[in-house]
């Protein structure tokens, strides 16, 4: 009973690995497990790639083989697989070693190749050639790499040269494909810009001063003037006539009728005519004279005076009062 818990225990030994794996890549490789189960193949192969990045071992790295080629990345699992072998040898492992190398060569003739090719005419200082942005080792120029099927992005670029690129696609297995990096062309040479012609000012013609106008004695203002003293004087001239009048009429009641009593018809007719004459020619003198007055004072108003000048005229309407209101500056 004791030799056979011996035997037990050496071979538990024996089977447990040189060293225990981390808790992260333990849970990382155990997820990538229920992934493939699952069916879930580019989900696992990350799985297990992250597992194997948290703490590198041969059987990740076999799992992670198997699982890249399962997810038709060929050259991935050919790379993964040979590193696995090597790993394998180092620990020690000849079983694993062997299990890699034969998967590793039995994808070998399904593998797809990309060749960049770079010729002595294009090698130009400081040239650099990348692949989906991954600068290619020059080493590797001229050289057909196994890669996995997909669209793939050739650029070349150099100091002082524009950009060159190229696209190529690889559908399937064992495809062979090449990219020629052509000789970049430099920067077109920016010419200086030419300097504007300078602008030359327009001749500036001196105008002489144009004489201010002489303004004419008979302004507008001025007729108005002249036509209302002309009114006036008609006014007076016609009270007059009527105040002639009735003296006249006055003379001959008087003569009529001496007396301040009088029942003569006709004397009194012609005093009251002389009355009714008397009153036109008191509104016309007082009319015609308010007239003239007035004219005076448009005359002096309406004097020519500079453009600058004002005068504004408003009439005025109030109980008692009609007329013209003047202001300005005279």
């Amino acid at each position: 009973m004791t030799i056979a818990r011996l035997v037990v225990l050496a071979a538990i030994v024996t089977a447990t690995p040189a060293h225990a794996q981390s808790v992260e890549a333990e849970v990382l490789f155990r997820d990538g497990k229920t992934l493939m189960k699952d069916g879930k193949i580019g989900e696992a192969c990350d799985k297990f790639d992250a597992s194997d990045r948290a703490e590198p071992s041969v059987g990740t790295e076999l799992n992670l083989a198997d699982c890249r080629e399962k997810n038709g990345q060929l050259a991935t699992s050919w790379a993964v697989f040979r590193k696995a072998a090597v790993a394998a040898k180092t620990a020690g492992d000849a079983k694993r070693e062997a299990e890699a190398r034969r998967r590793a060569s039995r994808l070998e003739p399904r593998l797809a190749y990309l060749t960049i090719l770079v010729p002595d005419a294009s090698r130009i200082d400081g040239l650099q050639v990348a692949r989906n942005g991954t600068t290619i080792d020059p080493e590797l120029w001229n050289q057909g790499v196994p890669v996995d099927p997909g669209d793939y992005e050739i650029s070349g670029q150099a100091p002082g040269h524009e950009r060159w690129s190229a696209h190529v696609t690889i559908a399937s297995d064992g495809q062979k494909a090449s990219v020629e990096v052509p000789r970049v062309k430099p920067f077109a040479e920016t010419k200086p810009a030419s300097e504007p012609a300078p602008v030359v000012p327009a001749p500036v013609v001196a105008r002489p001063a144009q004489p201010e106008a002489t303004p004419t004695t008979f302004t507008s203002m001025r007729k108005i003037a002249i036509a209302v003293a002309a009114v006036g004087v008609i006014g007076i001239a016609t009270g007059a006539v009527f105040g002639s009048k009735a003296n006249s009429l006055e003379t001959q009641s008087d003569a009529t009728c001496p007396t301040s009593v009088c029942n003569d018809p006709h004397a009194l007719q012609l005093n009251l005519d002389a009355h009714s004459d008397a009153r036109v020619a008191n509104i016309g003198i007082i009319a015609g004279g308010a007239l003239v007055a007035g004219g005076v004072v448009l005359w002096f108003v309406g004097a020519p005076r500079a453009a600058h000048d004002e005068v504004a005229i408003t009439p005025v309407l109030a109980p008692g009062a009609l007329g013209l209101s003047a202001t300005g500056s005279f």
